[in-house]
């Protein structure tokens, strides 16, 4: 996890321990963050990282969260994820 302002960078190969803890520090300084972006060249482990991610996006709907908005990654491993993220 990086700050850079207001602009949050994490990593997107977060285990489940790191995604509960990465919850228990964002909720409080969800006001603050205008941007979470994922690092470039990750993979993505875990799909209960994208759904914390929706849900921070629709708890503070201006929050821009480019990895959402893309609605796509690719993988070594499962090639291309797509998904799509309805307000």
């Amino acid at each position: 996890m990086q700050f850079d302002g207001d602009v949050l960078t994490i990593e997107p190969e977060l285990t489940m321990e790191e995604i509960r803890e990465f919850e228990q520090f964002i909720r409080p300084r969800l006001d603050y963050i205008e941007v979470i972006d994922i690092q470039e060249g990750g993979v993505l482990h875990s799909s209960a990282l994208l759904a914390l991610l929706v849900s921070l996006k629709r708890t503070r709907p201006e929050l821009s969260i480019p990895f959402l908005e893309q609605g796509k990654t690719t993988s070594n491993v499962y090639g291309t994820l797509n998904w799509i993220c309805h307000d």
